[in-house]
This record gives C-alpha cells, structure tokens and sequence, in this order.
C-alpha cells in the first residue's frame, strides 16, 4: 500500500477530539470523528505534523494523542510545517475566515490532497480564489459536509434519482438544536437540501432569528459563541421544481428530521436506524374519500467507514487513482455557502426572494 502524510492546520475540538474506546469490546476501536482520529484510523496515513498558534492545543494533543501520533511535530506557523514536513494531505481546521488564504497557500505548496473545514469561506470571492488554486494545481479537494458520506442519505437520493415514489416535490428539514447557528450547524442542513433535491437552488427566502436584523455578514468566528451567529428559516426553489423548507430553531431539544415529499409516499428520516416511508397505495385522495396509506421502513447498507473517517478514505483513494473529484468538492461547496449568504440578504431586504446564479 502507498502511504501517505498527513498534516493539520488548526488544533480545535474538531481536529483532535479521540472517542474512549469502549471497554466491554477490547478489539473495537470507535469511529471516528475529528481529523486526528481519522488520520489514525487509516492503515495508508501517517501524522507527520500539526500546527496551532495556542500552546494549551498542543497540551490537549500530547495529553491524548502521542500515544498514537509519537512522531508527529508540532508546529506554530504552517508554511514552515508545509516546508518541513512536505505532506500528501493537509487538513485546514481554523476559524472559516482564515480558510481561504491558507487553502491558496497550501494548494500552491505541492499538496495533492486537502480537506477543508465547513463552510467553505465566509465571502464567494474567497471561496473562488480557493476553487481556482485547487483547480490550477490538480489538488483534490473536499469540505467537511460529512452527510455526504453517510450511508441513509445516499439510499434516500436513490429513490430521488430511481422515482421509485414518482417525483420529488418537497423536501423539510427541521434543526431544534442548542447550537442550530446557520454556519456553523446549520450549513450541513442546507447541503443535505441540495444533495437531495440533487439540483442547484434559483430562488431562496430567509428570514434570521429575532435580534438579528443587523447580521449582514458572516465574520467567521469559528461558532465558539451560540449568540454570536443567528438560526435562520428558508424556502428554497431548485432548478428541477423541488422546494425546500428549513425550519432552525436554538433549543435545549435536540431533534433533527428531514421529510421528503414524493408523488406517492413521504419519506422520513429521524435518526432513527431506518428509513421510515408512508406509501400511497390506489386512487389519489378526492373531497370526500382519503387515499390508502401503508407505512413502511427500508433499511441501508452499513459502509466500513462513514463520515471523517470516509473522508480520508475517499483523499487516499483520489491519490492512489489520480482522481481529483471528491464527493463535496469547493465548487459545491460553494454553492451551499452562496444559499446561506442569500439568507443573508434575504432577511436584510424585508425577506425578499434573492436569485441565485
């Protein structure tokens, strides 16, 4: 097997945080799910470097990582990781206003591989200049939106692409999260509404969370504070005819649901283990007659790796094939963030429908 380096930009919980390993199942190791982890879970990567400008991030990496990553060097600027280590593989793990001018720099540096925090950036001007140095550079490059490596999600746009219930019509997702921010949560909902509807957005309408009406801008402050960024409603119309509704609200409840709406069956998904449909069997409905319903669930194919850990999978087989699409490559990246910077001035116009390119 070819084996590759492996180097992280940024030390947050995101990018080092390790699961226990559960004592009841000796020979089990957790999935994981931060860069570092997965770094150690893929048999072809080795953590040569990581970099942090705090000095209690490197306390937190050596206190739970170095029996794990003993060689890896710690480092306070990048460039000079990039010089000194020469990694196949670089993780951008810092605050989203920083992103873009580190992805250029590292795009530039030879890297064949990286893999960027969402959302993408906080500007599409910045999202660009990061497309246009990973396209130049033949990097492969993919956003950390980890539905998109899960396997329910991939079952239900199957039955989008098969019409296996006709036509998709309507898809609903519901956020009721503690921390249900629109970038920091809530970029992974307005993905998932485009990787479902498998369409790009035309039109969307916004509104922010009360208190909001001067949050015109995404600052990129990492999320570290719930109020420092707002939940968000949004109608969105795709290119196809499918419309989305994403209801947020900040709640100490946490529930997280998309429903799908089909010609002949609506399709939920609540975390649960399965898919669960409520499928129309003969005549539609008419004014005085309801249409037979059956419910049903459908289950998925369990995949050896989903999420961070996929997401390494997937930069390792780019670099063995010379492939360089990813499954959330920037250019998709980028559209998912310009559909929550339409929310943005969506809700500065009066709640306005804001077209989309």
């Amino acid at each position: 097997m070819q084996k590759y380096k492996a180097a992280v930009i940024g030390l947050s919980h995101i990018s080092q945080a390790r699961s226990p390993k559960p004592s009841s199942m000796p020979a089990v190791q957790p999935m994981p799910r931060s860069h570092v982890a997965a770094y150690a879970a893929h048999p072809q990567i080795e953590l040569v470097g990581a970099c942090d400008l705090m000095p209690a991030a490197f306390e937190r990496f050596n206190n739970t990582w170095r029996d794990v990553h003993p060689n890896t060097r710690l480092y306070n600027d990048y460039r000079e990781m990039l010089a000194q280590e020469k990694p196949d593989i670089v993780s951008v793990i810092t605050p989203d206003d920083k992103h873009a001018d580190i992805v250029v720099n590292v795009a530039n540096s030879g890297v064949k591989g990286i893999w960027c925090e969402k959302p993408i950036a906080t500007t599409l001007a910045d999202a660009d200049r990061m497309i246009e140095a990973v396209e130049r550079n033949g990097v492969a490059m993919t956003v950390s939106h980890t539905r998109r490596w899960m396997p329910m999600f991939h079952r239900v746009r199957d039955l989008v692409r098969d019409k296996t219930y006709g036509n998709l019509k309507l898809v609903t997702a519901t956020s009721y999260y503690s921390r249900a921010m629109m970038f920091r949560n809530g970029t992974h909902t307005f993905d998932m509404m485009c990787f479902l509807a498998d369409a790009a957005p035309e039109w969307v309408i916004g509104e922010l969370e009360d208190g909001f009406d001067g949050f015109d801008r995404y600052q990129g402050d990492g999320g570290n504070l719930i109020s420092s960024e707002p939940s968000a409603n949004a109608y969105i119309k795709f290119k196809n005819g499918v419309r989305a509704n994403v209801l947020m609200v900040k709640s100490n409840n946490q529930t997280n649901v998309i429903e799908l709406v089909f010609d002949n069956a609506v399709v939920r998904l609540d975390g649960s283990p399965q898919i669960v449909i409520h499928r129309v069997d003969g005549p539609p409905a008419t004014a005085t007659k309801a249409a037979i319903g059956v419910t049903e669930t459908i289950g998925y194919s369990d995949w050896s790796a989903d999420r961070e850990l996929a997401v390494v999978t997937e930069l390792v087989h780019a670099l063995d094939t010379g492939t360089v699409p990813t499954i959330s490559p920037p250019r998709v990246a980028r559209t998912t963030l310009s559909l929550l910077l339409a929310v943005l001035e969506s809700h500065a116009k009066g709640n306005a429908k804001v077209m989309l390119g």
